[in-house]
């Protein structure tokens, strides 16, 4: 009883001093945005020699990180003189955006002291014209755009944004986080008409087509019939459980008897893989979504996968449990999502058919 007692103490004091630290913090943010932050918009023109621009986005997660595409592609329609770099933290992700017309250098912030102190020179000696922070509420963004030393600073307005911007907006009308970086660009900035972009979108390369064709080619056959790709992992509660995705696959298998089932794997998951389906582990991002050009449907949680799959460019079924769809769906070419708490395997299949179909009806026309 006392070791439990000292646990419960313990726990509750942990949550104390979480909540005084992000209290204190949530006050120091608001006094130092008083002093020297953007607590209103501020629209303007930009500088007209902009040529060198910094996006920052450190974030691990690969749909943050794709989230970035239609921002980018916008930028590089809108300003095809312009060298856009963008750093972020997972070198893994680096081919995907470099991948993007008008994209330079991708910078990695590695964790060690002398990797950081490197990075924070790197930026600083390119001296860029313009630092963009798409997302509003990342500390370690604020900080990298303070670092960079950039002339021009873009990001949200708000009762805690301490950062001096140049280009800022309140709020979005738009709910989806890539929309939202897309809106901040095309709404802080006057006397531009921007080509704007509404999808996600990568670009993989011959290497990376090339590994996508062997890995193809271990799995099925040159016979053309439908191939219907899934990947059954999610964090947390966006997770759904492995009777539902066998549900689903023999309810989709029955509407679609020609059709053939690729499970795309994390790294050590092939203990998950369903018998009825080809299991398929690709760690290379790029490699990835050059495989999955070759899907006809892609099905899938909300997750990094859903996104890239939406991003090579293929019809995706997105299956939100807990998340919104509104802020998070994936965004491409005939992409659809379902929402709620539980989900009806044999609507999902239903709907994945109707996204057969679809393809079918294109590919005659």
């Amino acid at each position: 009883m006392g070791h439990k007692h000292r646990t419960v103490n313990a726990t509750g004091w942990s949550a104390f001093v979480k909540r005084w630290r992000r209290n204190n913090r949530r006050r120091l943010n608001t006094v130092l945005t008083r002093l020297l932050g953007t607590a209103e918009p501020r629209r303007r023109p930009l500088a007209g020699d902009t040529r060198r621009i910094l996006v920052v986005r450190l974030n691990k997660r690969l749909g943050n990180i794709l989230f970035l595409t239609p921002l980018l592609r916008t930028l590089a329609a809108t300003l095809p003189t312009a060298r856009i770099d963008v750093v972020i933290q997972d070198a893994r992700q680096k081919t995907l955006l470099e991948s993007l017309p008008g994209v330079g250098r991708v910078w990695v912030q590695h964790k060690t002291v002398s990797s950081l102190i490197g990075l924070i020179r790197g930026l600083r000696a390119q001296r860029y014209d313009l630092a963009i922070d798409p997302s509003g509420n990342s500390t370690s963004n604020r900080l990298a755009m303070v670092l960079s030393g950039a002339r021009q600073r873009m990001g949200f307005a708000s009762n805690s944004q301490w950062l001096r911007l140049s280009h800022a907006i309140d709020r979005t009308h738009s709910r989806h986080q890539a929309e939202k970086a897309v809106e901040l660009l095309t709404a802080s900035v006057a006397g531009t008409d921007f080509e704007s972009f509404d999808t996600l979108a990568v670009f993989p390369g011959e290497r990376a087509q090339r590994l996508a064709h062997e890995h193809w080619r271990a799995l099925f056959t040159q016979t053309r019939t439908p191939v219907i790709g899934f990947f059954m992992q999610a964090t947390g509660g966006k997770q759904l459980p492995r009777a539902w995705w066998m549900n689903w696959l023999a309810a989709t298998a029955a509407l679609n008897p020609n059709a053939r089932f690729l499970q795309i794997c994390a790294p050590g998951q092939t203990a998950q893989a369903l018998p009825e389906a080809a299991p398929l582990i690709i760690e290379e991002l790029d490699v990835l979504a050059a495989l999955m050009t070759r899907l006809d449907v892609f099905v899938a949680a909300d997750s990094g996968p859903m996104h890239l799959a939406a991003a090579a460019g293929v019809p995706v079924l997105g299956l939100f449990r807990i998340t919104d769809p509104a802020a998070y769906a994936p965004l491409g070419r005939a992409c659809i999502s379902m929402a709620g708490p539980d989900f009806d395997a044999d609507d999902a299949a239903r709907s994945v058919t109707r996204l057969l179909a679809a393809e079918r009806q294109m590919g005659v026309a």
